[in-house]
């Protein structure tokens, strides 16, 4: 693992391999640029095996739309037959996703977090 960004509110790991990123903090209007070229960069990484790009959202205290959205941005970016999953998501996450029919984007996967 790579810390990509870290300021007061967020930290970005790349991880490898698979490839993908880890999300510390809060994602927001302000730092979302950071997420997105992380996962630019985990994307160009990983496009000879044309496997899926993976983001650890479990220590994601906070998400706003901009943050949603580029996470969606990235799903819609990718090559055909890769997909953007999200690991961990929290019930509040999932939440945000199906209300702005994000759950329908292609290539876009929630792995929602277990309890118990």
């Amino acid at each position: 693992m790579a810390i990509d960004y870290m300021d007061g509110v967020l930290r970005v790991e790349r991880t490898w391999p698979p490839p993908g990123i880890r999300l510390f903090g809060e994602v927001d209007l302000e730092n979302c640029t950071h997420v997105r070229s992380a996962l630019v960069a985990q994307s160009a990484a990983g496009a000879g095996d044309l496997g899926d790009l993976h983001v650890d959202v479990s220590a994601l205290r906070f998400i706003d739309v901009a943050g949603m959205r580029t996470l969606v941005e990235a799903a819609l970016r990718l090559q055909p037959g890769r997909r953007l999953v999200l690991h961990s998501a929290s019930e509040d996450l999932c939440v945000l996703v199906r209300l702005a029919g994000w759950d329908r984007v292609p290539g876009l996967v929630l792995e929602q977090v277990t309890i118990g």
